[in-house]
């Protein structure tokens, strides 16, 4: 009796011991893969308090959090702690981007302000990634005329202040963070087939890891809100596995772990039909067209290490005026986008639940649905 005593006991500690709740210290705001001065997010922070004044607002929400698995206190770090206690929460900015295309014929100009965000928890003695969830916010405004500077910064107060830290609490109430993970998943590639690249390099200056980083954070945001994994964050340079973290007055270069699942993303186009036309309207459908590949390299089994090989398409209706299609190849990106994000955004909620109407509109394979429940166990696995 007494050594079946002994065994429950065992048992029961090592139950607590897995189920126990990670102190974590709260780091803040900082900026990452971007240099702080070329962003108007650095503009908009000086001229509202600098970085203190939006850590009220995170620390606002986070004393209402309601999540078992971590809690969060306010004590500088100190020498001599363990591992476990050296667990720091982190909101970084990791990209900024302003889109404006005008309509001249319709008095129209619309402005996407895009955030990227990654919520990082990592170690303090070793500087290594523990988990990161990845969060964009996209705001579309439509205004006759290209916003001021002034106007762009009371849309970002907005963001900040509403969008922000509400997505910021949503997804950290909902995150299950452990001390490790057994499995993690990113994205490790992002091709561009030469429809999309030839498109693409008419509407964006710069070099393609550019372009390569904006798709792979907009898929990473859908596939991390959707399913509450954390993802680790895609590398500008494979060479390099850290993401930089620059505080008001110093840096962290946290090191990244290798993804036990690979996802590769290729953008293999985008084309516009026209639908429908009347002397007033025409109405054009905008697809864009991808393939996902989610693969396990260490999988023992060859034929198994592919979870997930598919191409994918979306379609958006759009109608515009008669009179604006002859400049339409100067703005018609800004739909290409928006069904390229309906895409990620659809693919990413397949896991949670079937569409089957999503699902026959946007792949010819019948049997994707049941990959779709295969990569839901990819993502039960990295949770």
């Amino acid at each position: 009796m007494r050594f079946l005593a002994l065994i429950a006991t065992i048992f029961l500690c090592l139950f607590q011991l897995a189920n126990a709740n990670i102190q974590v210290n709260f780091g803040g705001f900082s900026y990452g893969s971007i240099i702080p001065e070329k962003t108007i997010t650095h503009k908009f922070l000086q001229e509202n308090g600098g970085i203190t004044y939006f850590n009220k607002l995170l620390l606002d929400k986070n004393n209402s959090l309601n999540n078992s698995s971590f809690s969060i206190n306010y004590d500088l770090l100190k020498d001599g702690l363990s591992e476990q206690d050296q667990n720091i929460l982190v909101l970084a900015l990791d990209n900024e981007y302003i889109d404006s295309i005008s309509i001249p014929e319709d008095e129209l100009t619309r402005t996407d302000i895009v955030l990227n965000f990654q919520i990082i928890f990592f170690n303090a003695k070793n500087n290594s990634l523990v988990a990161s969830i990845p969060l964009e916010i996209t705001k579309n405004i439509s205004s006759k005329d290209e916003l001021s500077e002034n106007k762009i910064l009371a849309e970002l107060k907005s963001i900040y202040e509403i969008d922000v830290i509400n997505y910021y609490q949503q997804l950290l109430n909902k995150f299950n963070l452990k001390s490790k993970f057994n499995n993690r998943i990113g994205i490790t590639e992002v091709f561009l087939e030469d429809n999309a690249k030839n498109y693409l390099k008419n509407k964006f200056t710069g070099d393609d890891i550019f372009l390569k980083n904006r798709f792979a954070k907009s898929l990473s945001s859908y596939i991390a809100y959707h399913n509450d994994v954390a993802i680790i964050p895609f590398g500008q340079d494979r060479t390099t596995k850290t993401i930089t973290l620059r505080f008001e007055n110093t840096q962290r270069q946290i090191s990244l772990p290798d993804p036990d699942y690979h996802v590769h993303l290729t953008l293999r186009g985008f084309k516009s039909i026209l639908f429908k036309e009347s002397n007033i309207n025409q109405q054009w459908i905008y697809g864009s067209y991808v393939a996902i590949k989610i693969i396990q390299p260490d999988y023992p089994d060859e034929k198994k290490k592919i979870k997930m090989d598919e191409q994918f398409k979306q379609g958006l209706n759009v109608e515009m005026s008669t009179r604006s299609i002859k400049n339409k190849d100067s703005f018609e990106w800004i739909f290409f986008n928006d069904s390229l994000k309906s895409l990620f955004d659809n693919f990413s909620q397949q896991t949670i639940t079937l569409d089957k109407q999503w699902i026959k509109s946007s792949s010819e394979n019948k049997n994707v649905a049941k990959i779709f429940n295969n990569i839901k166990e990819v993502y039960e696995n990295c949770k």
